[in-house]
């Protein structure tokens, strides 16, 4: 009988842990989401700093670009300012199918998006182009923060 017990406590856990999970996927998506929908308004403004604003604010902080690793988040300020040009940028930046997330750990969840951008170049030409991003966030006592990106680009 004890035996008995035992194995319907565990079993009782093993399906009880999914649901858990679930829920806290579910919750995590309801924060995130609405953080990455400030973010695209930003990318559209190219306002550096709000757009940045999801981002750890610290040197720890890793961002990939096709080969390119950035450190920290003021070098990756540094160089968000001269991607938009200051502001001055005419990129508009379109997500192309839904945000995917996978809980990682505790706190932690990956987001991947795809997104279409088009843009005037310096000669004056209409440039577009593909891309895929993903994040892994951390949720911190400040909330949740992108520790560490990866964007790469269809050429």
């Amino acid at each position: 009988m004890k035996r008995y017990a035992i194995v319907l406590s565990l079993m009782g856990a093993v399906c009880v842990a999914p649901a858990h999970a679930g829920t806290a996927m579910a919750s995590a998506r309801r924060q995130i989401q609405p953080i990455l929908d400030q973010m695209a308004i930003a990318a559209n403004a190219h306002d550096t700093d709000r757009f940045m604003a999801a981002y750890l604010r610290r040197p720890t902080l890793v961002f990939v670009i096709n080969g390119e690793v950035i450190h920290g988040w003021d070098a990756l300020h540094e160089q968000q300012l001269k991607w938009w040009r200051n502001g001055k940028s005419d990129a508009v930046y379109t997500q192309t199918g839904p945000t995917e997330f996978e809980q990682i750990g505790s706190g932690m969840v990956v987001t991947t998006r795809t997104l279409d951008s088009r843009r005037t170049l310096p000669d004056g030409r209409k440039s577009t182009g593909s891309f895929a991003v993903t994040d892994i966030w951390q949720k911190l006592p400040q909330g949740w923060r992108i520790v560490y990106s990866h964007e790469s680009w269809v050429r």
